[in-house]
């Protein structure tokens, strides 16, 4: 029989719910995201959505994610109605860039994220880096599952690119291993585990796997570019035979970085280690004497791959930075048109109001 404790309720969520005991509502965690619609735990499965004002009033990362607790009012043979989003331990997201600069939520309250990389032409060391980048940010433990390695025969080798990224890393084939204790030894009961990573990577098959299922939609790849399609097309929170919770998402090929440059200590700490035994404070690590970055590279101590990802991240959030102080100051400017316009309006009214002796 699932409860609350099922989907990962413990004594600090129930004391933080203590805001909420008077008001009749339960808790409940999404276990599935429909964009409006959505499937919750409390611990019964029902189908939920949004109370009308917050609907219009929640802005996109506001409104419910998968992994959420809410507080939600139950309803005989009616769906159930979310009034409150609690607050989130961890947030997964990536930068989203379109017409305001913002983040993208895709899951909550994750405890540990599973990588799945193949060992075939869609291996890439710099999305790792991304991936962690983005989870380290938000004290996400990471695990690198390199897939596919019944169809490689380098993976050692490729193991080895990776073994200055703070993560561990397993070698697997989520197809064909009949043991996948490697895995479900991370995935504790109450924990929950969330699997990234890009389409074809074999995320679903791995979920199927380790629920004993076939619950999520699979397809084969392109051989001549190892590219998959979309087959997971929605977030699903799904509890596993012996505990602990995954959440499979869809495909992520590209992820926009999303954070500050001050971040990058976690992924890269000895380069920023490097950077500030610099001579010079604004060290350009380019012609410099005792430059310590230059030190590094030429001794070995810095690996000059890893460096060059450190150069692109940091000149994307640099980037990123600039387009958010851009559109916070014609914010501000359009604010104070607006109350410059309203004085205006206001002293136009009162010149043209007509008085008592009229």
């Amino acid at each position: 029989m699932k409860t609350l404790e099922t989907y990962g309720w413990d004594e600090e969520r129930a004391a933080a719910w203590s805001a909420e005991a008077s008001t009749g509502h339960v808790p409940a965690r999404v276990i599935a995201d429909h964009g409006h619609r959505f499937k919750i735990a409390a611990p019964e499965e029902h189908f939920a959505q949004l109370t009308g004002s917050a609907m219009h009033k929640s802005t996109s990362n506001d409104m419910p994610k998968i992994g959420d607790w809410v507080a939600v009012e139950l309803k005989d043979n009616e769906p159930a109605i979310i009034h409150a989003v609690l607050p989130r331990k961890s947030e997964v997201v990536r930068g989203h860039v379109g017409r305001q600069i913002d983040k993208q939520v895709i899951a909550a309250n994750v405890d540990l994220a599973f990588i799945v990389q193949p060992l075939d032409h869609d291996f890439s060391p710099e999305r790792l880096e991304r991936y962690i980048f983005q989870l380290a940010s938000q004290h996400i433990s990471v695990i690198i599952l390199l897939n596919k390695a019944d169809q490689a025969h380098d993976a050692a080798e490729k193991a080895a690119q990776l073994k200055d990224l703070a993560a561990e890393i397993r070698i697997i084939s989520a197809l064909h291993d009949t043991d996948l204790s490697q895995i479900e030894q991370f995935i504790t009961p109450g924990k929950t585990a969330v699997i990234m990573g890009s389409s074809g990577a074999g995320k679903s098959t791995l979920t199927n796997r380790l629920l004993g299922a076939d619950v999520q939609a699979t397809a084969p790849i392109r051989e001549k570019d190892s590219k998959g399609r979309h087959t997971t097309v929605h977030r699903e929170l799904f509890v596993l035979p012996g505990g602990g919770m995954i959440i499979d998402t869809p495909g992520i090929r590209e992820l926009q970085l999303w954070g500050d440059a001050e971040d990058l200590e976690h992924l890269f700490p000895e380069i920023i280690t490097a950077i500030r035994a610099c001579h010079y404070p604004h060290c350009a690590h380019v012609t410099e004497d005792r430059c310590q970055i230059k030190s590094g590279l030429a001794d070995g101590t810095i690996d000059p791959n890893r460096y060059r990802i450190y150069q692109s991240f940091k000149g994307e959030l640099d980037a990123l930075e600039s387009k958010r102080e851009f559109i916070a100051e014609r914010r501000d400017e359009r604010t104070k048109e607006s109350a410059k316009r309203r004085l205006q309006r206001r002293r136009s009214r009162e010149q043209y109001r007509p008085t008592l002796d009229d």
